[in-house]
């Protein structure tokens, strides 16, 4: 097994080493920026951002003295990058090169914590836990490799659920929240295995497509929790100690986790949640549950219905996922009956509001060609129309609500030092009429109307926790209704003298109702999993909200009758058992408080000082862009804001015994992308040379043919310039992007070359032109239902000292929906035209499938597909490989060629096709969370009448 082992380990190396190098985007170039530089961290921020980037170096600051601990290592100084011009919120940690990157503004479903609080201990643990491996790796690998030795160590041994599982529960450990203390993130967990019981251990943790699986996340902090519970706080430096001093082991993670607990990643998986399932199974069965009205039907699967409103009497607003469809807005009727009303993009999900005919939500937009400045875009749908109205704010506008007379549209603004306020937008056209910062240096999520039409409801988050609030949205006055605490609080509504919504203050998500007459806090449910989303009926009688089941939230009514409401206690923080023990098993959590009126010495960060960052090397050479290996040397670098990466270094080909000095450049930090590549070297190549034998009068009597061999010297330039134009709208990605290339190639004749053999200089130059417009994939998608690419050529070479002659082509791929949803049909058609003169360029257009390129004056190409999925296995290979996925892929291709003819003046007419199909695999090799495509293409070559099979193998790091 461990010879199978590693040849798979080999075959995936040139991928995981292609994989290193991580960029996510880049920040408008018109930014100016600052850094801090403390003990332990630079930070790295625009020039607006300083007040909280000083307060954000105190926090990491005291996080340092902290997340280590566990395990057992101090990481050495790193570089932070904020992104502030976003409204996504996230973080992440990379190597090669080391750095932070933050996105900093919070989201409204923030829990209670302060957000920069909680990247600094979430993000940091992950570098505390690369930086142990590469600390621990043997000193002879980081020579060779430099940093990118720590980071191979980390994506080819441990999995995702313990690089994850093991911040959240450090999120958990150094303070009062985190996802430990959120009863909804085990919700998903609990539901499946008191409902469905236990999936296999790669099922949980590699997902499928036949069953709803929950992340990783929730799935790493049950199984590093449970180990730290059960065999101590150091358990994982342990295993990280032991991975990291055996990086030749393939089964280094696994090995190191049985010398410290006995059992390898399946077994303890099994162990952990054996013990879950039987404790959760004991709770649900002890529990006196509510009882209500199921609005939705029951259907096969998991579909998911959050956000409900009642649009009138008879039909209910919800909005619908599903992992066999795309997300849907849906109208669902008395008797459960559905209608699919709209399908958005990607929208902030608590930003729905609904009514007076109308749908209200807040999609996010990226900005057309910077990746990390994006905008708040109101969408309104009018039921009765269809008609659609968009408004694209430079403000981060968050979470609208609409009053209940249809007249008053609020939302929260977030701006760049992460302050909030509240704006007045007119509802008809989402003009923004008042804003109005509140008046307390607290974060406002998630508001609704008051009755009265002239306050808001909201949850207010402060560094004690959060809070129930009115706010004043013409003054920004807030008036705190229940104590801070750590509890989740979410989405309150009013009706009558009672506040609705969610909170955790009995250790479950549960509607709560604060009757402000007698300012007491009743409890009013008691669920199975967990509760979200309460809104109040019209008529005051009954409450419906979302309750959680195995197969997703359920929209349910239930009858309201206040004598059965029980007093709730709202000041009370719930213990939680299992996030408590890890806090004792801390030395201590982080006092943040007072972090303010810390100072540090703040410079500028010149971009043109920092644009090259050397951090690995190898004694291979690397070709990052078609994931390769081979013979030669490689000095990567990448600057800490990933606009330029360089590569250097030396490619040797085994097959001619050639070498070559190679250098690449990609600069994106300015509105056009540049890319710079220069190679200098010999090259070989052999022609067939006769040699005839003569007699004494001169007569041949005997010709013998011989292969010659010569070399030659070439000096390659190759310089580009494209303008990557992101015009995605709605559920559609949309992208245009011109480009233009200019080539430069000298050759040299050495005494091997041949006289007759071409000298000089080649300069081609290159226009293209390339569009899509695709819509978004849903979970079980192979390819989009609906779509269309362009893609033209032209090039030639008008300087030089010899000329190519022109080619110019254009293709297009249609995408349509199959017979039955996630079957597809994929249409491509490509057109070629090529004038030769002393020399060709290579085709631009690709050939039916099985076919070897010819040369040819004018091509034409079509292709169509049919694809769909067979079935979902989810079905393991012992630990080579896991199945998810199995599908049929047939196909007809012909193409019509004018062949020139040898010799001779004029062309043939040549057509060939092939037929056939290919059989793939959705797979995880190796248990590595990236996705693989597996699988053989067989085609009938028509003309020749013979088959032709090729394997098929493909490694999706997009996927990530």
């Amino acid at each position: 097994m461990k010879r199978y082992l590693l040849i798979f380990f080999l075959a995936l190396l040139p991928y995981l080493l292609a994989a290193q190098y991580y960029s996510v985007g880049e920040d408008p170039s018109g930014i100016r920026w600052r850094q801090i530089n403390t003990t332990n961290f630079q930070i790295i921020y625009p020039t607006d951002f300083e007040i909280k980037a000083q307060r954000l170096a105190s926090i990491l600051e005291k996080v340092y003295s902290f997340a280590g601990n566990s395990l057992q290592h101090q990481p050495r100084k790193i570089s932070v990058i904020l992104h502030t011009s976003t409204v996504r919120s996230n973080g992440f940690a990379a190597w090669a090169p080391a750095r932070v990157e933050l996105f900093t503004t919070p989201h409204q479903e923030v829990y209670a914590q302060d957000w920069l609080e909680q990247l600094a201990i979430h993000e940091f643990r992950h570098v505390v836990q690369i930086d142990k491996i590469g600390a621990e790796l043997p000193v002879i690998f980081k020579i060779i490799l430099g940093e990118q030795a720590a980071a191979l160590a980390i994506g080819a041994y441990l999995p995702f659920w313990f690089l994850e599982g093991d911040a959240v529960v450090t999120e958990t450990a150094l303070s009062h929240s985190g996802r430990g203390r959120v009863p909804s993130f085990e919700m998903e967990l609990r539901a499946q295995s008191v409902e469905k019981g236990m999936f296999s251990y790669d099922k949980a943790y590699l997902g499928s497509f036949k069953d709803y699986i929950p992340d990783y996340y929730q799935f790493g902090y049950q199984m590093v929790a449970g180990v730290r519970q059960k065999y101590g706080a150091e358990s994982w430096s342990k295993v990280l100690n032991h991975v990291a001093r055996n990086p030749l082991s393939i089964n280094a993670f696994a090995s190191g986790l049985k010398k410290v607990t006995g059992q390898n990643q399946a077994g303890l998986y099994k162990t952990i949640f054996t013990d879950l399932r039987n404790s959760w199974i004991l709770k649900d069965n002890s529990l006196e549950k509510t009882e209500f009205e199921i609005i939705t039907k029951s259907k096969p699967g998991y579909i998911s219905y959050r956000y409900p409103y009642q649009m009138n009497d008879l039909t209910y607003f919800a909005v619908k996922y599903s992992i066999d469809d795309l997300t849907r807005f849906v109208s669902i009727g008395l008797k459960g009956e559905e209608k699919v009303i709209f399908t958005p993009g990607n929208f902030f999900e608590e930003s729905i509001t609904c009514g007076h005919g109308k749908i209200y939500w807040i999609e996010s937009k990226t900005d057309v060609r910077w990746t990390h400045r994006e905008f708040s875009q109101l969408r309104i749908l009018d039921l009765t129309t269809g008609k659609v109205t968009e408004k694209k704010y430079t403000d981060k506008i968050y979470a609208p609500c609409l009053s209940a007379d249809g007249l008053n549209l609020a939302a929260v603004n977030v701006d760049t030092n992460i302050h909030s306020s509240i704006v007045l937008i007119n509802p008809q056209t989402g003009e923004i009429l008042k804003e109005t910062p509140v008046n307390e240096d607290l974060f406002v999520m998630t508001p609704s109307w008051a009755e009265n039409n002239t306050e808001l409801i909201a949850v207010v988050l402060g560094d004690k926790g959060k809070s129930l609030a009115k706010i004043n949205p013409l003054n920004g006055v807030i008036s705190c209704l229940i104590p801070f605490t750590y509890n989740e609080h979410m989405r309150p509504v009013q009706r009558g003298n009672f506040i609705y919504y969610t909170s955790t203050v009995n250790g479950s998500s549960e509607i709560n109702a604060y009757n402000l007459n007698e300012r007491i806090n009743y409890s009013v449910t008691r669920s199975r999993f967990g509760i979200r989303d309460v809104q109040a009926s019209a008529d005051g009688n009954s409450l419906f909200y979302s309750n959680y089941t195995s197969d997703g939230f359920k929209i349910v009514k239930m009858a309201l009758n206040t004598t059965q409401f029980k007093v709730s206690d709202p000041a009370i923080s719930h213990n939680y058992e299992l996030a408590d023990k890890l806090s004792s098993q801390e030395k201590g959590m982080p006092d943040f408080s007072g972090l303010d009126t810390t100072n540090y010495k703040s410079k500028g960060y010149s971009k043109l000082a920092n644009l090259f960052n050397f951090h690995s090397w190898s004694p291979v050479h690397v070709d990052s862009e078609n994931e390769e290996i081979r013979p030669g040397i490689s000095l990567m670098s990448q600057n800490k804001l990933s606009t330029a990466i360089t590569q250097l270094g030396y490619d040797y080909s085994t097959v001619n015994k050639t070498g070559k000095l190679v250098a690449k450049f990609d600069y994106t930090g300015l509105f056009p992308v540049l890319k710079l590549n220069a190679d200098y070297g010999r090259e070989k190549s052999q022609y067939y040379e006769i040699i005839n034998t003569v007699n004494a009068a001169g007569q041949t009597i005997k010709k013998d043919t011989q292969l010659v061999s010569y070399s030659y010297q070439v000096l390659n330039l190759n310089g580009g310039v494209s303008i990557p134009l992101n015009l995605s709208h709605g559920k559609m990605y949309r992208l245009i992007q011109p480009e233009f290339q200019v080539g430069y190639s000298r050759i040299w004749q050495d005494a091997s070359t041949p006289q007759d053999f071409f000298k000089g200089t080649i300069i081609p130059l290159t226009y293209r032109l390339y569009a899509h417009n695709l819509l978004m994939l849903g979970h079980r998608d192979i390819q989009p239902a609906i779509g269309q690419v362009f893609d033209a050529y032209y090039r030639h070479s008008p300087f030089g000292d010899r000329d190519y002659g022109t080619i110019w082509s254009a293709e297009g791929t249609l995408y349509f929906p199959g017979l039955v949803r996630h079957h597809g049909l994929k249409f491509y058609g490509g057109f070629q035209q090529r004038n030769a003169s002393k020399g060709s360029f290579s085709d631009l257009i690709s050939y039916p499938r099985g076919y070897q390129n010819i040369v040819s004056n004018q091509l034409f190409s079509v292709k169509s597909d049919y694809v769909l999925p067979l079935f979902y296995p989810d079905w393991s290979l012992g630990k080579l490989s896991y199945f998810k996925r199995i599908s049929l892929r047939m196909f007809y291709d012909q193409a019509w060629a004018m062949v020139p003819i040898q010799h001779q003046a004029g062309e043939n007419l040549v057509t060939f096709a092939s037929v056939g199909g290919e059989l793939t695999t959705d797979c995880n090799i190796l248990r590595l969370l990236v996705p693989a495509k597996i699988g053989v293409r067989t085609s009938y070559l028509t003309d020749q009448k013979s088959l032709n099979f090729e394997f098929l193998f493909s490694v999706n790091f997009s996927a990530l």
